[in-house]
């Protein structure tokens, strides 16, 4: 993973426009597919994938400095984080969903400064609030309609399961990216599955067409194995609350993306929105850049 190292400021501009695009893409998917059926089996054969990736590559398993870790990655990344999140989109409009779950990067601004000893300076938490105010002006749209309070308590436990599953990754350090991954990714999808079916979802309800082959094939491979092969590098060796905010951006691509997959509408809040994001960007990484001994602004 040197290649992610070195070319730190592509890769994570990388894992933006995979992160961005992969809502409209999933959209399209999820037209032919029950969401959790669809999210458990996206992570088992993206974790199958990266299981064959780690035994070719001889990389260590470690298990028993690492099983604590996978676990909690099980829990907080694969069935809080995935799970709810696709639950939260089905219950609520998409605008408050993008909104409850881009809570994440003060979420974990939060968490770093307690559990990580990262400091949360002023500019970076006016910051990471600037950026979150960004994403609710994208996305106020998507809040016209009825509110379940089931779906906003999915929305924030997706948005916790993000949250928690960075700082334990940062925690943990593993040795093998590819075994960290794909263990909790296998195991979580098989237990999504089994709750999809135990929520009345259906395996003969699967369209097995071309667009969610693609579709599925997107989410599988590039959406979660590659983007998530980068994220956890990055939070390896990077400031983990500086690294959520530029997540910030997804939200962006993914209007863009819509416009451009979905011949959606480009909104106004949009440009609003976005010069939010990009400013809270600004200071969250200002901040980080410029962090000194017993300074707190």
């Amino acid at each position: 993973m040197n290649l992610i190292h070195r070319y730190h400021k592509v890769s994570l501009v990388l894992l933006i426009l995979i992160w961005g695009m992969g809502y409209p893409v999933m959209k399209v998917g999820l037209a032919y597919c029950p969401p959790l059926i669809f999210t458990g089996l996206r992570a088992m054969v993206g974790g199958l994938i990266l299981a064959m990736i780690a035994l070719k590559s001889g990389q260590p398993l470690n298990l028993e400095n690492t099983w604590r870790g996978m676990l909690a990655s099980l829990f907080f990344n694969v069935l809080l984080f995935f799970g709810s999140s696709a639950i939260a989109v089905k219950f609520l409009p998409s605008g408050i969903a993008s909104i409850l779950l881009y809570a994440q990067p003060v979420m974990v601004g939060m968490l770093a400064h307690f559990l990580l000893n990262e400091v949360l300076t002023r500019r970076k938490f006016i910051g990471l609030l600037v950026g979150f105010l960004g994403v609710a002006v994208i996305s106020y749209k998507g809040v016209i309609g009825d509110l379940s309070l089931y779906g906003v308590g999915m929305g924030l436990l997706s948005a916790l399961g993000w949250a928690f599953g960075t700082i334990f990754i940062k925690r943990t350090n593993p040795q093998s990216i590819y075994w960290f991954i794909s263990l909790p990714f296998l195991a979580g999808g098989f237990l999504l599955c089994l709750i999809g079916l135990a929520f009345g979802e259906k395996f003969s309800a699967i369209v097995w067409n071309a667009p969610f082959l693609i579709t599925f094939f997107w989410g599988s491979v590039i959406g979660l194995s590659m983007s998530w092969i980068i994220w956890f590098n990055l939070v390896k060796t990077g400031d983990a609350s500086t690294l959520s905010a530029n997540t910030f951006l997804v939200p962006v691509v993914s209007v863009i993306g819509g416009a451009l997959l979905l011949a959606e509408s480009v909104p106004l809040s949009l440009y609003m929105g976005g010069a939010l994001v990009v400013y809270s960007i600004y200071l969250v990484n200002r901040s980080a850049s410029k962090k000194l001994p017993g300074k707190t602004a």
